[in-house]
């Protein structure tokens, strides 16, 4: 349930993202926004504080003492809130936070802007003849700013520019003047380029996420197997270390790899660990992280929820699997397997004494059983 409300912060007119983002990219792009915008909040309330008092003193005289004080009063307080609430609230790391607060930034920034617009639709309007177009020239700079420091969140940037500068293209373009009209036609072009300019950054920032995504991804995998590496598997360790989270590892050897690989070449072992790797993917769906961690050497890290004596009664079932023998060109090749399993923190507080651990654990298992089985080109599959 709390997932379901997670993605529906993401839809709606005010949703953060304006292009399709794969799921294993949201996060990122989500994080990326956020803190970009946390970044430019204090120049865009700073800029557009400065242009709003400069627009009311622009405009100064010309109206009603209400009208000439409660729109800028109105702007500036938000700006001056969010400036405070920006120096009091640390930055958020839940996905679900962040999504809100970017929610909350498209809400805030068209409602300014369509403060801004019907302000200066009043200005332009009761304004004597030769100062009518400062309101526009005031609107059209706010606009700019607000599109430009919030090109991390599309929709704000898009929905403050378009609330603050269609009613006063609206009233532009309906103006008995040919010279207006023109300019209301030139204002709506650049606002449609700043838009699209918008979009456009916020495609090409997930394009880049994207990217260092695969990049770290193809980092931590093994290029035969498909598998973590050992620098993925080293990392998740690591991690939970650092967070003092409980965890089991599992490694496994193969007994006898060498002697297929030397009497049938690379190719074949190759074949066979691939293989090999598939079924331990397969057997293992709860783990947190199936590594090839070099040669024939495999590890399987699981959390503190999977029970250690289950580990222990699943390894009959694993070990008969990696026995089953595997086709390659008309022969059946087949290995045995032993185990180490060791946990955190029982076995150590350290990532290495933890695995030095169950490294003692296999080789004890491996003398126990010296387990090579392999089938030569003599026996055929059927």
């Amino acid at each position: 349930m709390a997932e379901k409300r997670w993605q529906q912060r993401l839809k709606g007119w005010d949703g953060p993202f304006t292009a399709s983002v794969p799921d294993s990219a949201r996060d990122a792009v989500l994080d990326t926004q956020y803190r970009r915008f946390h970044q430019a909040l204090p120049l865009l309330c700073l800029l557009i504080m400065a242009n709003t008092v400069a627009m009311a003193l622009a405009v100064m005289g010309d109206l009603p003492l209400w009208q000439q004080v409660t729109p800028p009063a109105l702007i500036f307080l938000a700006c001056a809130l969010s400036l405070l609430r920006w120096r009091g609230v640390p930055i958020a790391t839940d996905a679900g936070v962040q999504a809100r607060s970017l929610k909350r930034v498209a809400h805030v920034a068209t409602a300014s802007g369509l403060v801004a617009g019907l302000w200066a639709v009043n200005a332009f309007t009761e304004t004597e003849i030769y100062y009518c177009m400062v309101a526009p020239v005031f609107i059209g700079i706010g606009a700019l700013v607000a599109a430009t420091t919030l090109l991390s969140v599309p929709r704000a940037a898009i929905g403050a520019m378009g609330a603050a500068v269609l009613p006063i293209l609206a009233k532009m373009a309906l103006y008995d003047n040919l010279g207006v009209r023109a300019m209301a036609v030139m204002m709506a072009i650049v606002t449609v380029m700043q838009a699209n300019l918008v979009l456009g950054k916020f495609r090409e920032t997930v394009a880049m996420l994207v990217s260092q995504r695969d990049l770290a991804r193809l980092a931590g995998t093994d290029a035969l197997t498909g598998l973590d590496n050992r620098l993925s598997f080293m990392r998740a360790i690591e991690e939970r270390v650092e967070r003092g989270a409980a965890f089991s590892v599992l490694l496994a050897d193969l007994d006898g790899f060498k002697q297929c690989n030397d009497q049938h070449g690379h190719q074949a072992g190759d074949v066979l660990l691939t293989s090999l790797g598939g079924r331990l993917r397969a057997l293992m769906p709860d783990a947190v992280s199936i590594a090839r961690l070099g040669g024939d050497e495999f590890a399987l890290l699981h959390d503190a929820e999977t029970d250690v004596d289950a580990l222990h009664r699943r390894m009959p079932g694993i070990r008969q699997a990696i026995a089953a023998p595997v086709g390659w060109q008309g022969r059946s090749l087949s290995v045995g397997s032993s185990f180490g399993i060791a946990t955190f923190p029982q076995d150590g507080a350290e990532a290495a004494a933890v695995l030095h651990v169950a490294d003692t654990r296999l080789y004890a298992d491996k003398r126990q059983r010296k387990g090579l089985r392999f089938v030569g080109p003599q026996r055929q599959i059927a």
